[in-house]
């Protein structure tokens, strides 16, 4: 069975409403990929801001994390 008679198979399984909700994901997709993106997450330069990674790397460097003490159960009533 190829790929896509499978995920045909799969779709006339399911309820209307997944079925919007995967139109509405698919258009998404289409989107996507007609500007280019193909799936594909930002290049570095786009999601970051300019000097970034060089302005926090090594940020703690040198100050110890500590952890602080872990507080109490939150007591509830029985079921």
């Amino acid at each position: 069975m190829s790929m896509r008679d499978a995920l045909i198979q799969e779709i006339l399984k399911q309820p209307e409403p997944v079925l919007r909700e995967l139109q509405h994901y698919l258009a998404f997709l289409v989107e996507h990929q007609r500007n280019g993106a193909n799936g594909t997450s930002a290049p570095a330069a786009e999601a970051w801001p300019a000097g970034y990674f060089q302005k926090t790397a090594g940020a703690f460097a040198g100050e110890p994390l500590e952890r602080p003490p872990q507080l109490p159960f939150e007591k509830r009533g029985e079921w």
